[in-house]
């Protein structure tokens, strides 16, 4: 077994996560996370002294995740259009990356209506999404990009809301509403607000 100061904090977050989407968040424990990342009990507990901190972590390591590859998307500073369809496209659980995302956000959710430690990174991680929508429709109205009658903060509100509904309900409930579907009411509405030039 490895020595508490090899393992990183990364492997054993990356390990929670895959125990929460495999098995559910009622199913994680110090001895579950250890089993799955191949280390013991006292590697976890040297890293995260109790569950919440295990969990607290495993939260911020997947909003990093996503927070990563929004700066992929920006890095090429795309249009206002490509890069808010492809921030809020994220949120679509449409191949196995982002519906493993979506399925740890889901579970934490929950969970943190009864956490203030996670109520408070949830609300850190929500802000970030909606200022940088709310951010790319200010730029597309200063360039005359977006359709008359945006208002930047309201419509990021909105897509962003309808974006986490699409992604909720094509995970829960996907005999109801496909994928596809849900891509094209996104797209839909993104068309409302920032026209194809």
């Amino acid at each position: 077994m490895p020595r508490p100061a090899l393992t990183s904090r990364h492997h054993l977050t990356d390990a929670l996560i895959r125990v929460v989407v495999e098995q559910g968040l009622d199913a994680v424990s110090i001895r579950t996370v250890a089993r799955e990342a191949g280390v013991s009990s006292g590697t976890v507990q040297y890293h995260f002294p109790t569950k919440d901190d295990l969990l607290l972590a495993a939260y911020q390591r997947a909003i990093e995740l996503v927070t990563e590859r929004a700066r992929e998307v920006a890095a090429d500073d795309p249009p206002p259009r490509v890069y808010v369809r492809a921030l809020l496209g994220e949120l679509l659980p449409l191949d196995d990356r982002r519906e493993t995302g979506l399925r740890v956000a889901l579970a934490f959710s929950a969970r943190s209506v009864h956490s203030p430690r996670l109520t408070e990174l949830y609300t850190h991680g929500y802000r970030a999404l909606v200022d940088a929508v709310a951010n790319a429709l200010a730029v597309a109205v200063e360039r005359g990009e977006a359709a008359p009658g945006v208002e930047p903060r309201r419509d990021a509100v909105q897509a962003v809301a309808l974006a986490d509904g699409l992604g909720w309900h094509v995970l829960c409930a996907p005999s109801a509403i496909a994928g596809a579907t849900a891509e094209a009411a996104l797209d839909d509405h993104l068309a409302r607000l920032l026209p194809p030039l």
